[in-house]
């Protein structure tokens, strides 16, 4: 049996739950097992739910770091790099900038452009990025 469609926790669970339903077991049985799917169902909920108000907290946090970083290409003379940024920017690590770097190309603030920098004895990729329009 081939299918494209992810088989989640969820969809396991209420499979679970037909089965337990299907399967002639005694009352009691039944009922524990049923009990027993449904509190993992409603955990999961619970997760989920905490997840995404975690999430949004942490998206509207992130608004002022991005605004740093637009401001810091914004105001410079050339294109940086993300060594340029970093020490810049209060709490920011380059896995912090580049995610919001994404996040200003996505929204096309900011142009990104790679250049292969030689030295002596290797050859390195650098991006650089630069303000398309000032807010």
């Amino acid at each position: 049996m081939t299918s494209d469609k992810k088989i989640t926790k969820k969809d396991n669970y209420n499979t679970l739950y037909e089965l337990v339903s299907n399967a002639g077991l005694d009352k009691e049985t039944e009922d524990r097992l049923h009990a027993f799917i449904d509190r993992e169902l409603e955990l999961m909920a619970q997760r989920a739910e905490k997840s995404k108000k975690y999430q949004k907290e942490h998206n509207a946090s992130t608004d002022e770091m991005s605004d740093m970083i637009w401001k810091i290409i914004a105001d410079a003379d050339a294109p940086v790099t993300i060594s340029d940024i970093v020490p810049k920017v209060v709490d920011a690590t380059p896995q912090k900038v580049v995610y919001r770097l994404g996040q200003l190309y996505k929204d096309g603030k900011i142009n990104k452009e790679t250049k292969n920098i030689k030295t002596e004895d290797t050859t390195r990729k650098v991006t650089y990025y630069s303000a398309i329009a000032a807010e």
